[in-house]
């Protein structure tokens, strides 16, 4: 949603004023979906595949009844229902309940960043970088960027739950089930699009409003899962969050459809929110006044400091988040160990692989959300080139190269503060649970140790930058998380599961000094050829 307020007159004559806050919608749907249809179709194309792909990966890994069972009662543990969904107690076993409740909550996230991110491109992104001023130079009204940018998101959303619905039809489910599945994940994703128009409006950057929006995504996956570990069907705290709320709908075991009334009905909320607040700013300003905006602020002094700066607000975020899910999962280490005395399969897992294995899991899930950090801090490089705002900083005694060289090494500077704060909360969650005052500093240390991982990915995301494909960054990231996610469950080779610098990362369980100085030399190897590539090639 934009207004013409403010705006600049244009030639001899100023813009005409559109008819209706709407003027313009059907024009800028059609624009978004030219510029967007490659990649939203490759989303709409991964998501299908996996939902088609995952029925046969679950028929082939658990074929007879006692496998499933043990896969059921290992889903059962705290761990498991952090990651996983609700059980509620019937057809547990059933290959479609067991589809829900393992990739629901995959899907329901894909999506809900599909959303976020397509809303943020057509509304902010577009005023940060000015491009929504051509589009304001004839007849738009008010609200038709914003209105656009949700009617896209819910086209794709319909689309996916018809395209994934099929797919899962296909494999052999019922429809019904498969449909109230498929809708009820889309219907979050439509959520979070409206939380995004939202925090579209409350802040000036870009990078600001997609934070928040992705904060809030967080912040709703870990209520419910939280909130599912206190009762296993769903306590109270569940309902705090719309997962949860998709999740309750209970395809294949009981199906009910009210929940997805309540997702409708706060996504009429959220988007009359986000109406409310466009009407009292103007055109490229925002609710929430940026601190950088002060004529006290403090002088940047070098590069480096300047791309510290930059992300100084989405480091902090990140932080709190893994913090508060390294606590979370610390925690959980008592019930695991707990849980092993009567599960087999869990107590075969323990005695094979240790304590320590646990740990080295739990870390390498909360390195693997780092991951999307260090990769957005370095493609931030190639949006500023894009709006212009990197020409101020090169304009000075600024080379190309070390531009580019300097948001990797500020992202590994970071990415070194979020393990830290993920290993300490990690560490403290099981310190206190166990009563071992050393695992804190244990798990602090294994949480640092995933830096080198973590770099690997900042290298990669500055070749995406050199390259301008800033998919490939995006792609790593994917596949880290769904490798660890869905590795198992998808049945990937392992030579493609080694390929994850995070799945080469084992530590407290081993300390893979080869592995560390391998990763670090990739890391420094991908970032010279990039910054290289960076050098020679034209600007944007």
């Amino acid at each position: 949603m934009s207004t013409t307020a403010g705006l600049p007159t244009r030639g001899r004559h100023a813009a005409p004023a559109a008819r209706s806050p709407w003027t313009g919608t059907g024009d800028l749907i059609g624009l978004a979906l030219r510029r967007d249809r490659v990649r939203l179709s490759v989303w709409i194309a991964a998501l299908t595949a996996m939902t088609a792909y995952a029925p046969g990966a679950i028929k082939l890994a658990y074929p007879e009844e006692a496998q499933r069972q043990a896969r059921v009662d290992l889903l059962k543990t705290p761990a498991g229902m952090m990651l996983g969904g609700p059980m509620f107690g019937g057809n547990e076993t059933d290959l479609g309940a067991m589809m829900a409740n393992e990739l629901m909550l995959t899907m329901i996230i894909a999506t809900s960043i599909l959303a976020i991110l397509t809303v943020i491109r057509h509304t902010r992104a577009e005023e940060e970088s000015g491009a929504a001023e051509l589009v304001l130079a004839s007849v738009v009204g008010r609200y038709a960027r914003t209105t656009a940018a949700l009617i896209l998101v819910a086209a794709v959303n319909v689309v996916l739950a018809v395209t994934t619905t099929a797919a899962m039809a296909a494999g052999g489910f019922g429809v019904v089930d498969s449909a109230a599945m498929c809708v009820g994940v889309t219907a979050v994703a439509m959520v979070f699009g409206a939380v995004a128009a939202v925090t579209a409006q409350m802040w000036r950057a870009a990078r600001a409003a997609t934070g928040a929006a992705m904060a809030t995504l967080a912040l709703a996956a870990l209520v419910r899962g939280i909130g599912d570990v206190i009762d296993n069907s769903g306590s109270v705290l569940s309902w705090f969050s719309p997962i949860a709320w998709a999740q309750q709908m209970r395809p294949f075991v009981e199906l009910r459809w009210w929940p997805l009334a309540l997702l409708s009905a706060l996504s009429l909320t959220l988007v009359a929110i986000a109406a409310a607040l466009e009407v009292q700013r103007e055109y490229d300003d925002a609710t929430i006044v940026s601190s950088g905006e002060s004529p006290n602020a403090r002088p940047i002094r070098g590069v480096l400091a300047l791309h510290l700066r930059l992300q100084r607000g989405q480091t902090l975020g990140w932080s709190v988040g893994l913090f508060a899910a390294g606590l979370a999962f610390g925690s959980m280490t008592k019930s695991l160990l707990e849980a092993a005395h009567d599960n087999e399969l869990l107590a075969r897992i323990v005695s094979t692989q240790g304590l320590d294995g646990v740990y080295t899991t739990m870390t390498q899930f909360l390195a693997a959300a780092a991951g999307a950090y260090v990769v957005s801090a370095v493609l931030r490089v190639f949006a500023d080139e894009q709006s212009g705002l990197g020409e101020a900083v090169l304009a000075g005694a600024v080379s190309r190269p070390r531009w580019l060289s300097t948001a990797v090494l500020s992202a590994v500077l970071g990415a070194s503060v979020l393990m830290f704060f993920a290993g300490l909360g990690n560490g403290l969650g099981a310190g206190v649970t166990l009563g071992e005052p050393a695992t804190v500093l244990r798990l602090t240390v294994a949480g640092l140790a995933f830096v080198p991982a973590l770099a690997v990915l900042a290298g990669v995301a500055a070749l995406a930058v050199a390259l301008r494909q800033s998919w490939i960054g995006w792609l790593a990231v994917t596949f880290v998380v769904a490798s660890l996610y869905l590795g198992a469950l998808l049945r990937l080779p392992g030579w493609l599961l080694d390929l994850s610098p995070v799945a080469q990362t084992s530590y407290p369980a081993d300390v893979p000094a080869l592995g560390w100085f391998v990763m670090c030399c990739a890391a420094a190897a991908l970032t010279v050829f990039a910054a290289v590539r960076y050098r020679h090639r034209d600007a944007v």
